[in-house]
């Protein structure tokens, strides 16, 4: 019993000591002049999270927020004694409203809160989307079920996101190009495409926007050479072209 009751003890005695020294480290912290700085500055760094758009059956991705981690920017910090707004470190917070709860929904375009734009394209030829891949690797391709199924050994070899009807086995996403309907895989969101497919240049310029999926049918070599036109036009527009993970990221 006495032997229970030594160890009950030292347990307790640890406990508090270890309480203690920390409340004794919290306070002498609170009182850094590091410290102080951050906890003043947090706000003007921090980032509020914007919630996905969810509208009928479709939905806009949101954005996640940013946090300051007090306490690891504050061990970064004393490493070299000073406050440095560079070396703070911060934690990513979830849209309340995300994608990823709302899978059943078409995704129409990405956040217009940010400048990117992401452009698909529509091929049927071997030879021609080859060609593509050796000039622009952002580019996300929309593929027909028998051209995966005649090409599965190639499109192994290559880093781009896929668009099918619904070939979620190799898929990155599935695609529609009607509006009302839902989406067609389980796992990955369906992306509603528009493609333009006529005059690429001037009704591009005409539907551009923060976050647009562009897509364009490419049947030839100057359906290309009309791409890199407008692809140059883009980027001088001030957007980026980014893939569909990045267009669609929270």
């Amino acid at each position: 019993m006495k032997k229970i009751f030594n160890i009950t003890l030292t347990i307790l005695l640890i406990y508090f000591s270890f309480y203690y020294t920390n409340k004794v480290s919290n306070y002498i912290k609170s009182k850094d002049p590091i410290m102080i700085k951050i906890l003043n500055s947090k706000d003007k760094y921090s980032k509020e999270a914007i919630d996905a758009t969810v509208t009928d059956n479709t939905v806009i991705p949101g954005i996640s927020g940013l946090e300051v981690n007090i306490d690891k920017s504050y061990s970064n910090m004393k490493k070299v004694n000073s406050f440095i707004p560079d070396m703070l470190v911060f934690s990513s917070i979830k849209p309340n409203i995300s994608l990823q709860d709302n899978l059943d929904k078409l995704v129409i375009s990405g956040n217009p809160k940010s400048n990117n734009v992401t452009i698909s394209l529509k091929i049927d030829d071997l030879n021609i989307l080859k060609t593509v891949l050796e000039t622009n690797n952002n580019y996300n391709l929309v593929l027909s079920n028998s051209f995966i199924n005649n090409n599965k050994d190639y499109l192994k070899t290559i880093n781009n996101n896929i668009l099918t009807l619904n070939l979620e086995d190799i898929t990155s996403y599935c695609y529609t190009e009607n509006i009302k309907k839902t989406n067609l895989c389980n796992k990955t969101p369906t992306i509603y495409l528009k493609p333009i497919t006529y005059n690429y240049y001037y009704n591009t310029l005409d539907t551009i926007d923060n976050g647009s999926i562009l897509t364009f049918n490419i049947i030839n070599n100057s359906n290309l050479i009309e791409l890199n036109k407008i692809t140059s036009t883009i980027k001088n527009l001030g957007y980026n072209i980014v893939d569909l993970d990045t267009l669609l990221r929270e």
